[in-house]
């Protein structure tokens, strides 16, 4: 699956979450007590040494000046001399109401290192390269035709077809590069979709964006009158984040997104829609509920049927993050995807819409 990297000049990257085949752009945040300690893990085994670059793909690092990678290993390390950007465990843990400090570290006193925009992602990193190890993913198959079918076939050269986009801060696509008007200006997850669908199948997609930072299932509810009035061919629906801060339960979860897309699929017979489970939260978090967010991907499995889907976002980002730190793929420290996230997002969506 091609995914689109930047915006700006449209050109088309892999997002590798399958084995034997190019990893592109994979995001690192390095960390450690010094310079010459801090550390970052790849997602896979490169068969050579990787390529690393600014989070604005502006800055090549070079390797045995700026880091080291041991053959055989996922593991890099920073030089003394290195320009790349680290954080110790003090900075990621500074003191209260200082600069970018967030107070909500679990079980703790302590604060925690909030970084939106472009604060985290100029401390990011990038890494490219080549694996044959036998790592993967979770699979992702596309939905049958019973679900998506109809859209399929309207996705032809020429033909008209309409994105409706409903969710939290993550569908605003906050953090994105683009959004925080930096280098590679990388767009978030829902641009991704729109843009790759209309790149590989010649369709003209237009794409209508109804989502709200802070807002949870239940509110959704009160934009489906909206929704509906946009006449979609494709619905995309994506909470979870809030309703998992709050504590929701996932009937109750579950049942606000049942009064979502009822009416839709009610005044709408032709539209297809595709339910989009969330991305998992910083474990240190006060307000992350990692024991909610596979409920609710459970949860949205049991809502599909005749024309409704389901991207499991959730299985392919706990994969990821079994393997990487938070802080790797974050883009605000706590609850957001960085462009590396986001296009983890619009792969799994772009391969449950299948060719």
């Amino acid at each position: 699956m091609k995914m689109l990297l930047h915006a700006c000049i449209a050109a088309l990257a892999p997002l590798t979450l399958c084995a034997g085949s190019l990893t592109e752009n994979e995001s690192l945040f390095f960390t450690g007590e010094s310079r010459a300690n801090a550390t970052a893990r790849l997602l896979r085994i490169p068969d050579k040494t990787p390529i690393l670059k600014s989070s604005s793909l502006e800055v090549t690092y070079e390797a045995g000046r700026d880091f080291s990678w041991k053959p055989g290993t996922r593991d890099l390390q920073l030089t003394a001399d290195s320009r790349i950007p680290f954080r110790t465990s003090a900075e990621l843990h500074p003191k209260p109401n200082s600069p970018n400090s967030y107070k909500a570290q679990r079980d703790s006193e302590n604060w925690m290192f909030y970084g939106p925009g472009r604060v985290m992602h100029d401390l990011q990193a990038t890494a490219t390269y080549e694996s044959n190890d036998d790592w993967s993913a979770p699979k992702i198959t596309p939905a049958p035709d019973s679900q998506l079918g109809s859209l399929r076939a309207k996705l032809k050269p020429g033909q008209a077809v309409k994105i409706v986009v409903l969710g939290d801060s993550i569908s605003t696509e906050a953090d994105a590069s683009a959004i925080s008007n930096t280098a590679p200006n990388q767009p978030g997850y829902p641009t991704l979709v729109a843009q790759s669908l209309e790149a590989s199948t010649g369709a003209k997609i237009a794409l209508r964006n109804l989502s709200k930072g802070g807002m949870d299932a239940a509110w959704g509810i009160s934009r489906t009158a909206d929704a509906i009035a946009e006449q979609p061919d494709l619905f995309i629906v994506a909470f979870g984040m809030n309703d998992a801060s709050g504590r929701k339960t996932p009937e109750a979860y579950s049942d606000s997104i049942r009064k979502i897309i009822e009416p839709v699929r009610s005044a709408l017979p032709a539209c297809r829609i595709i339910l989009v489970s969330t991305m998992t939260a910083n474990e240190e978090w006060s307000h992350s509920a990692h024991d909610l967010y596979p409920r609710y991907a459970e949860a949205l499995a049991k809502l599909t049927g005749d024309g409704i889907a389901l991207a499991d976002v959730t299985a392919t980002w706990t994969a990821i993050a079994s393997r990487k730190k938070h802080m790797d793929i974050s883009g605000n420290g706590l609850n957001h995807p960085n462009d590396y996230g986001h296009r983890i997002y619009a792969d799994v969506i772009l391969k449950t819409i299948g060719p």
